[in-house]
């Protein structure tokens, strides 16, 4: 069983903030690997976990989400 990297969603939340859309992608991608997730269904968690967050955070990941949906389809 591979080992989880559990530093990753905070990662995450860190190129959000940077709107580093390739690394955020990357990362999300990853993280969905790791859970044995669709990209879409991680993009889901991500979001809800997002919304406890300040607005500091919470917004630069919502227009991130926002961005990376589009590479679902």
């Amino acid at each position: 069983m591979e080992e989880i990297d559990v530093s990753l969603p905070s990662k995450f939340k860190d190129a959000c903030v940077a709107k580093d859309k390739d690394e955020a992608l990357r990362l999300a991608k990853l993280i969905a690997k790791q859970a044995n997730f669709t990209l879409k269904a991680e993009l889901d968690i991500l979001d809800f976990a997002a919304s406890i967050l300040s607005s500091e955070y919470r917004l630069p990941i919502a227009t991130m989400i926002k961005e990376l949906r589009k590479h679902e389809a």
